[in-house]
């Protein structure tokens, strides 16, 4: 299939008779409206504006969404206060075709009763900049909602409230809320649905937009076509409830277009421009087979012709030359499924990460006699290398011409990982990669770079000429936790346990708690950060059914990955194609240089490995989004060596080339997915569970916590043994116990749960 062509639907429905109101929200001060901002007036120096959750910490429950914005007053002698609204990233607002703007107001103490609110704002002019509303609280301890009349106004696109005035105040101090700011059009028609998208299995057709955010919303009419340009037929008999549809009859057809229309009130909107879905002849296991075996050639053919190691990247301006340590961590990897998926034979697969190992260990891939000429520091590989001579090439300018610990760790987790699957006691091959793996491991300085002696943070540089110049801690959640998972674990040059703690995570900013889109961080940045967080210390550290004394680590990257979604199907900026198949934000190159993309660092870029790669915690809406690009974009997202590595739509633009970093997730991550090998390989390393129990990471069936989950433990989970469908707490159960026994964490401990703890069971 070409590539998608967004065209703008051509027929309008026709004006039914008038039904009930339609109200349009404009902000509920969610912690999700990412793109608004709201600021105290600087003449109001007691002024202080903030969101909260609501029904927590003595403010009223929303009357919208979760969250309320606080308003609190303190020695304004004037009695009077505002506040200003900006909306970024293309976010406006329409006066036109509405009869008022609606406000909820909370008044909490007296001395916050006004005598007047009212906007001020330049961008409403004409017929004039001010706006006294009615129906203005008289009392405190209710919500009261307050009107202001736009009837006569008809500006579009606006982006701003210059003032939200409550003057006339009661005392000069108090406490005030408010929530819910909305639109009123006296009947009329709902908004058309937008970002509507589809995508084609072997036995249906899925669509999918963006909800209608509106009071009376009926649901939606979904038609269909043979042809982009109509008849389209109405295939909803009564208006559907929800924001995606799965049509069961399209299996006779390989593409069939779509349009969808809200219906509030009884009255249609006009349809919205058309999506199609496109079935490839592909079943599930075949599309992600091509997947691998595509990203798997990055690593093989595109492989440095003699060292074997990964290039940085092709076609993006990288000289040839230039390998990476950590994509080549991420490659021995990828090449173990490549053999275990037969794309080589298991033997091609050892010879080539002998030379890998070989080159990295200081020996000529063909002599091992001679040098290769790569240096360690302190046993730490740097970032970038020359691929043919072994020199060092510093990374991040001059100074990071030394050792760079994060590749390190991204390295050594594939060194372990091929250390267990290459474990042919009779093949010299094998053998000779599993003593390399095990002496380049146990090579590694870690406690070297903690830089101050007994300290517990870990620096990310070193250089022998610049020593420790880059000052680069490695704390906080990101991408990295590996590092110290792997320090503490070493035989040789060990970190001390507490390090976790008081290194890795012992910033105030690694937890978090907050939640965003109806889904809680206990760890990570606002809105979860670039998903390559999630991915790279994943690759062979299982985190799933084990948690710390911060979380649960598989459900955290789960809630950041969903959050991810959400954040891009309520796309705040208004971003070309983002919709809930198009989504995923992380590090990539992009129309504009390189960029790590999070839902607070957005333009415009997708970059495919962060949906694909994240396929372990969200597998069908992983799946959805690998059919949409391959089969909607095709040849522009979906090259010899896989996925290239960005697109961004409302810039037509296509990133050209791959980086190793970025392909390396895609084929590991979607094994651990499908069979769990890179996982069970990497966890199988003895030196794993005793780092796991000395920094207090626990299997949640470890009730006992002794580090085994064994019969004692078994006994317990079978006390929690309740049944499907069935979520009250056993009386031979304590609520913790049946929380960590709920292994699928669909709400109950059944025999499903069961199945996996005896996958999990080691036997005291």
């Amino acid at each position: 299939m070409p590539r998608m062509i967004a065209i703008t639907a051509l027929l309008a429905a026709t004006l039914a008779p008038a039904g009930a109101d339609i109200f349009i929200p404009v902000t509920s001060y969610e912690p999700g409206e990412t793109s608004l901002v709201v600021t105290p007036s600087p003449g109001d120096s007691g002024l202080a504006v903030s969101l909260v959750a609501g029904g927590t910490g003595g403010a009223p429950s929303a009357t919208d969404g979760t969250h309320v914005l606080r308003i609190d007053i303190s020695g304004e002698a004037d009695r009077k206060v505002e506040f200003r609204l900006d909306w970024t990233g293309g976010t406006t607002y329409d006066l036109d075709g509405y009869e008022e703007l609606l406000a909820d107001v909370y008044i909490q103490t007296p001395g916050a009763i006004p005598g007047l609110i009212g906007i001020f704002s330049t961008n409403w002019n004409p017929p004039d900049a001010w706006q006294p509303a009615s129906g203005i609280p008289t009392n405190t301890g209710a919500w009261t909602t307050v009107s202001f009349d736009v009837s006569t106004r008809t500006q579009t696109g606006l982006s701003f409230i210059s003032a939200f005035v409550l003057e006339n105040l009661a005392a000069t101090s108090g406490v005030a809320f408010i929530d819910n700011l909305r639109l009123r059009a006296v009947g009329g028609t709902p908004p058309v649905p937008t970002g509507v998208a589809g995508v084609g299995f072997a036995d249906r057709n899925e669509l999918f937009w963006r909800p209608v955010d509106v009071g009376g919303l009926d649901g939606y009419h979904v038609y269909r076509s043979t042809s982009a340009v109509g008849p389209f037929t109405r295939i909803t008999t009564t208006p559907h409830p929800d924001a995606s549809f799965s049509d069961p009859g399209a299996t006779d057809r390989p593409l069939l277009f779509y349009q969808v229309s809200a219906v509030a009130g009884g009255q249609e909107s006009a349809p919205s421009t058309f999506a199609f879905a496109y079935y490839n002849g592909l079943s599930d296991d075949e599309l992600l087979d091509l997947v691998q075996e595509r990203t798997f050639a990055y690593f093989w053919d595109y492989g440095h012709p003699h060292s074997g190691m990964a290039r940085e990247g092709k076609d993006l301006g990288h000289p040839t030359s230039t390998v990476t340590t950590g994509g080549t961590g991420m490659g021995l990897m990828t090449i173990v499924v490549g053999a275990e998926r037969g794309f080589v034979t298991r033997a091609a697969a050892a010879d080539r990460i002998l030379r890998i190992v070989r080159f990295l260990d200081g020996a000529d891939p063909d002599d091992p006699n001679l040098p290769s000429g790569v240096q360690r520091y302190r046993g730490v590989w740097s970032h970038w290398m020359n691929g043919q001579t072994g020199a060092t090439i510093a990374f991040a300018g001059a100074e990071d011409n030394g050792g760079d610990l994060v590749e390190t760790a991204f390295l050594v987790q594939g060194l372990l990982t091929v250390r267990q699957y290459f474990d042919d006691p009779a093949d010299p091959v094998e053998s000779e990669i599993r003593t390399r793996a095990t002496a380049m491991w146990e090579g590694v300085e870690w406690d070297w770079y903690r830089r101050f002696a007994g300290s517990n943070i870990l620096y990310w540089h070193w250089s022998p000429d610049f020593f420790w110049a880059l000052n680069h801690q490695v704390r906080g959640y990101m991408e990295a936790q590996i590092v110290y998972l792997l320090a503490v674990a070493s035989p040789t040059h060990p970190m001390p346990a507490v390090s976790y703690d008081a290194g890795w995570a012992g910033l105030s900013s690694y937890t978090n708690g907050a939640s965003y889109y109806g889904w809680t961080l206990d760890v990570g940045p606002p809105f979860g950060g670039p998903l390559f967080f999630t991915h790279y210390s994943n690759l062979g550290f299982d985190p799933r059914y084990k948690r710390d004394s911060y979380t649960n680590y598989f459900e955290n990257a789960q809630a950041a990955t969903r959050i991810n979604r959400a954040y891009c199907i309520d796309n705040p900026g208004d971003y070309e194609g983002y919709s809930p198949l198009l989504w995923g934000l992380t590090a990539s190159v992009n129309p504009f240089g390189y960029s790590a993309h999070s839902p607070t660092n957005d333009n415009g870029t997708i970059t495919p490995t962060a949906a694909v790669s994240a396929i372990a915690y969200t597998p069908d809406e992983s799946l959805r989004a690998i059919r949409f690009l391959h089969d909607t974009y095709g040849m522009d997202v979906f090259g010899d060596l896989g996925f290239y590595d960005a697109l961004n739509p409302g810039e037509d633009w296509f990133a050209p080339g791959y980086l190793a970093i970025d392909q390396g997730t895609i084929a590991t991550m979607i094994e651990n997915h499908r069979s769990g090998l890179l996982w069970r390989l990497f966890m199988a390393n003895p030196e794993i569970a005793p780092m796991m129990t000395a920094i207090g990471m626990y299997y949640e069936v470890d009730h006992d916590q002794d580090g085994d989950i064994d019969t004692a433990d078994l006994a317990v989970t079978v006390d929690c043994l309740a049944g499907p469908d069935v979520t009250t707490v056993p009386p031979t159960c304590t609520q913790t116990q049946f929380d960590d026994s709920d292994l699928d964490n669909d709400g109950d401990v059944d025999l499903a749960d069961v199945a996996i703890f005896q996958r999990l069971f080691t036997g005291s």
